[in-house]
């Protein structure tokens, strides 16, 4: 019997006996359900302090700033740590910052300048906590279910951010965008607690391991040798090297998307905050359907092809949700319907590569070289954030989303006539 034959029959059934890992998810589920909710009462409050869709694109633009700048030096640090010490604190800190935000904002304190130190500082945090949650998923899992279990964790976190995305627009109409965002900093405190309460193998892999791992953390020399290395493992694995420059190249395209989502919800649907909800939600909803067909017959297909297949629904649906710009009547369906179908594409690109990655990375070096491809797959984010903002007051968001969805398609041809790629996954 084949390995990927016998993955695809493990599936869930297998994962839910491994306990510290389904601890480990309810963590992420928690953190995600109320990032959900945050991610809905901040850009209505952003529109609504700023009104420019510039800043927004600034402001998103400089979210990603602390991950190019500083990701990696965070991942080194990072394999030199408890991952679970990480998560807890990066959490804790990420919650005392939310609350912070909306606090100031209901007592009408909230400046324009107080929304970038918060973002930069709320990034910074990211830096350390996604390389350590990346780093946990193998010591917690079997490498036979690393491609079911990230696919599990995928469907779990966005079934978790459908429920935020779901209840946003409710919370925000009832209760205020202060309360709202007060509610996601609670939940950031109970996610940690929750981490916290993870057990991991007393003994994790660590083949292959860097001697240096035994060096102080202060130790500039030592943390610059695991930064070098983990460049030269990226170069020496030429599939991650590619895709990570693929990836870059997607997130430039979807920075329209991401940075007019509001305006586009109501100047173009005319929808209100239940909208964006909608929008977004349904988006959750498709990686959360395409992330259970993973779990189950993921295994079965190459990874080229899941990858490629995914970039192309991705961007084909990604254009098509500029037609209800130039329709009279069930504008916000069909634009869910299109955010849906988006919604599907994701895991499908990204899953197979995260799989990859932890199956050809030392444990010990996983935390480095996910900072890294992830700070290289994100170089082109601010970028792009900056020209969709200033873009937008020159050129209409349907043919944004028109033209950059046609791009987004076609850079699958890119990996199609990649002899690496399809040698190599």
């Amino acid at each position: 019997m084949s390995e990927g034959t016998a993955v695809s029959k493990q599936g869930i059934g297998e994962l839910i006996q491994v306990k510290p890992y389904m601890q480990f998810m309810l963590g992420k589920m928690v953190a995600r359900f109320g990032d959900s909710i945050d991610s809905i009462a901040y850009s209505w409050m952003v529109y609504m302090l700023t009104g420019s869709k510039l800043l927004m694109g600034t402001l998103l633009a400089v979210n990603f700033l602390p991950n190019i700048l500083l990701g990696l030096f965070a991942g080194a640090i990072v394999d030199r740590m408890s991952p679970k010490k990480v998560i807890v604190l990066t959490n804790s800190g990420r919650g005392l910052l939310v609350g912070i935000t909306a606090l100031l904002f209901g007592m009408g304190e909230l400046q324009v300048w107080h929304l970038f130190v918060v973002t930069i500082l709320n990034s910074l945090l990211e830096c350390f906590s996604s390389p350590a949650e990346m780093s946990s998923v193998p010591r917690l899992l079997p490498q036979s279910l690393l491609l079911s279990g990230n696919a599990m964790s995928s469907s779990a976190t966005r079934l978790a951010e459908l429920g935020g995305l779901a209840v946003a627009g409710a919370l925000i109409a009832t209760v205020g965008i202060t309360w709202t965002i007060l509610i996601d900093a609670g939940l950031f405190a109970w996610s940690a607690v929750l981490m916290s309460r993870v057990v991991y193998p007393s003994s994790p892999k660590t083949e292959d391991v860097s001697p240096e791992k035994d060096s102080s953390l202060s130790a500039p020399q030592g943390l610059l040798t695991d930064m070098i290395e983990a460049f030269c493992f990226i170069r020496k694995h030429a599939l991650l090297l590619i895709t990570s420059i693929l990836f870059a190249f997607v997130n430039f395209c979807l920075m329209p998307f991401n940075v007019l989502r509001t305006p586009y919800v109501i100047d173009i649907l005319h929808a209100g905050a239940g909208g964006l909800s909608l929008l977004s939600g349904l988006m959750v909803g498709g990686m959360v359907l395409s992330g259970l067909w993973m779990t189950h017959r993921g295994s079965s297909y190459p990874k080229s092809v899941l990858i490629i297949s995914g970039i192309i629904l991705l961007g084909l649906s990604y254009a098509m949700t500029a037609l209800p710009a130039y329709m009279s009547t069930n504008q916000l369906t069909l634009a869910a319907i299109f955010c849906l179908m988006m919604g599907l594409g994701i895991p499908l690109a990204t899953t197979p590569l995260a799989s990859y990655m932890m199956e050809v990375t030392p444990s010990g070096m996983l935390g480095r070289v996910s900072a890294l491809q992830s700070m290289l797959c994100v170089s082109a984010i601010p970028l792009g954030s900056l020209v969709s903002g200033a873009a937008a007051e020159w050129v209409s968001t349907p043919l944004l989303f028109i033209g950059c969805g046609i791009l987004l398609a076609m850079s699958a041809i890119f990996l199609l006539l990649s002899k690496t790629f399809r040698r190599s996954i």
